[in-house]
């Protein structure tokens, strides 16, 4: 479904609904910044930065590289005959460094909405990337990888076919790399070894099943607290799983196969991801097949409980009518867990569920009947904000009691929560 026709779909449903519909809006509390994607703008996707109290719109910035704590956030801009790398501080917009790259690279784009990639887990490395044909037709792909305080030359690194960006190691020795084959339902994962200037020859693969075929399109994906090791989640027609991808510049991985229903592709990209700040077990919820599980993160990383949970009580006439899954890509922030481990927030079909982490049993259920595009807990961890494109809603809620305490004025059709964070 495109993205013109996704807006529609929201615009008519938003006039569906204001109808006899009348809120009471209490203002949210003062002091936050929120990150969000809002609206629709033709292809020409931007960031928009609002003051929680105002709902005044500080702001604007071009989609572009988030550093893990949004510190820094990296663009590039296009010039003639070359290019122009830009670190940002987001929350001011101040330029805190630049530098000139060729013309043509850019940061890497996992090819759905939502900010770009190429940085890092710690967010102490950066790669962008460019395609070109050789004179016989062959496709070329180039990476730049270099400090991301741009302090050295970027490391130049051309491979010969046709590769995407996977991940970056912690100590940018390691490029991971996503091979398209030419059975378009078959890649491969390979890595790139910066200090020894190739490609390591084998493919990285699951220890257990080194030959299996790999297969599936990118969902969700977290890394875990000390950015060791990133968690994917990939849809396929046999059943999701996630790679879990140690990054430690060896070629191997894990696939831990998940818990699955009858349902299409679409429910499949449901599943979203929440791993606590201190590490510890990844949660996977999907909330369009009602199930929750606990992957613990050992040698191989194992599922170690699963359970079907009722996460779509409630009703909403027009809930689901415009889903990420109809938009063929991962919801962005469909689950955050509490700072204390103890309790995972999930959107639902219809609200917000909290759900006990010692039980995988829902706790309570917040915003029953409003539909809810995506949820972020503050850096502070303070505040819950939920957002909802299909009325123009942006909640502020206490994830202690799950009590709304107020809304953020002047949204528009807001549908990504990308970080909140205080002014100070």
């Amino acid at each position: 479904m495109s993205r013109r026709l996704i807006a529609l779909l929201i615009l008519t449903v938003t006039i569906l609904t204001a109808c006899g519909r009348v809120q009471s809006i209490r203002p949210a509390s003062a002091g936050y910044l929120l990150f969000l994607e809002e609206g629709y703008s033709n292809g020409a996707q931007q960031v928009t930065v609002r003051d929680s109290a105002t709902g005044n719109v500080a702001r604007r910035l071009p989609i572009g590289t988030a550093a893990p704590d949004w510190s820094r956030y990296y663009t590039v801009t296009q010039l003639s005959g070359s290019a122009r790398l830009a670190a940002i501080d987001p929350a001011s917009g101040r330029t805190l460094a630049q530098t000139t790259i060729p013309a043509g690279y850019t940061l890497p784009d996992f090819g759905y909405a939502g900010t770009s990639a190429g940085l890092s887990p710690n967010g102490q490395w950066l790669a962008l990337t460019s395609q070109s044909k050789r004179a016989g037709g062959g496709v070329v792909t180039n990476f730049l990888v270099g400090s991301s305080s741009f302090g050295d030359p970027f490391v130049s690194v051309q491979v010969d076919g046709n590769f995407s960006f996977d991940a970056l190691s912690n100590d940018g020795q390691g490029l991971y790399l996503i091979q398209k084959m030419a059975d378009p339902n078959h890649y491969q994962v390979r890595l790139y070894d910066i200090g020894a200037r190739s490609l390591v020859a084998q493919p990285v693969v699951d220890k257990r099943e080194p030959n299996e075929p790999m297969q599936g399109i990118r969902g969700d994906s977290i890394a875990d607290s000390n950015g060791n090791q990133v968690f994917t989640v990939y849809v396929r027609d046999s059943g999701p799983f996630i790679h879990a991808l140690p990054l430690i510049n060896q070629p191997f991985a894990w696939c831990v196969d998940l818990p699955s229903k009858a349902g299409d592709m679409g429910q499949q990209f449901q599943w979203s991801l929440a791993i606590g700040r201190l590490g510890g077990a990844v949660y996977v919820v999907n909330t369009s097949l009602g199930m929750v599980a606990e992957m613990t993160t050992g040698n191989p990383p194992t599922i170690a409980r699963t359970k079907s949970v009722a996460l779509n009580s409630g009703g909403n006439l027009h809930s689901g009518l415009v889903s990420d899954a109809e938009a063929k890509g991962p919801r962005i922030g469909g689950a955050a867990l509490s700072a204390d481990g103890q309790t995972l927030f999930a959107v639902g079909q219809t609200g917000i569920v909290a759900i006990d982490t010692a039980t995988l049993r829902v706790r309570l259920r917040i915003l029953g009947g409003e539909t809810v595009n995506s949820i972020r807990l503050s850096a502070d961890d303070r505040w819950l904000y939920a957002a909802g494109a299909e009325n123009s809603n942006l909640w502020q809620i206490d994830p202690a009691t799950g009590a709304v305490r107020g809304q953020v004025r002047g949204v528009t059709q807001p549908w990504a929560l990308l970080w909140a964070k205080p002014t100070s």
